[in-house]
């Protein structure tokens, strides 16, 4: 009799690796796009099935880094990327563990707040509109610079057919708060 035994643990934290890197965007350490949408699909799927007592409130923030461009032109792609970092660290430090923020692209970030109503959503986005704008960023040569972030703030509605209503109001909102001069929240919805 033979007995073969194989130590598969390095084998199992390769896997598990790759697909960390597969959901989460390399620069920040955030889920992505696709690991954030698979999240919102959940939440709008929970808020849903509620049925006749309505829906558990669920809101979407959208934020784009303001004139990020003039950052990489000014400093440079690597004090691009860590503005970025910083911006992400300052979204994060707003939001409740059943919060989830992720990288969209670019300079786009977007945030899921479960069990959220639209003012609930407005006062976290104004939080983070101004820990945003407290940072105090310093390139390589001592130069300091601040940064400012336009948001877009919507709620999931029961009247939606789906997730795309929802992140297409947010979309909306986030260029209504750029096309108003940036720095500042928006949302198309009224309390």
């Amino acid at each position: 009799h033979v007995a073969v035994f194989s130590d598969i643990s390095d084998r199992k934290a390769l896997e598990e690796r790759l697909q960390f890197l597969a959901q989460h965007d390399h620069l920040t350490g955030l889920p992505n796009r696709n690991l954030l949408r698979l999240r919102l699909e959940q939440a709008v799927e929970s808020a849903m099935e509620r049925g006749a007592g309505g829906i558990n409130p669920v809101a979407l923030l959208l934020l784009d880094l303001d004139h990020f461009k003039t950052i990489n032109d000014r400093f440079g792609h690597l004090e691009g990327d860590r503005a970025l970092m910083a911006f992400a660290q300052a979204i994060k430090g707003q939001l409740r563990a059943s919060d989830a923020v992720g990288r969209l692209g670019g300079e786009e970030f977007g945030v899921l707040l479960p069990v959220t109503t639209l003012a609930e959503g407005l006062e976290v986005a104004t939080r983070m509109l101004h820990s945003i704008r407290a940072l105090e960023l310093m390139d390589d040569a001592g130069h300091s610079y601040r940064v400012t972030t336009s948001l877009g703030v919507s709620t999931f509605r029961q009247s939606d057919r789906s997730l795309r209503d929802m992140l297409d109001r947010a979309d909306q909102a986030l260029y209504l708060a750029k096309h108003r001069g940036r720095n500042q929240v928006a949302s198309l919805e009224t309390l």
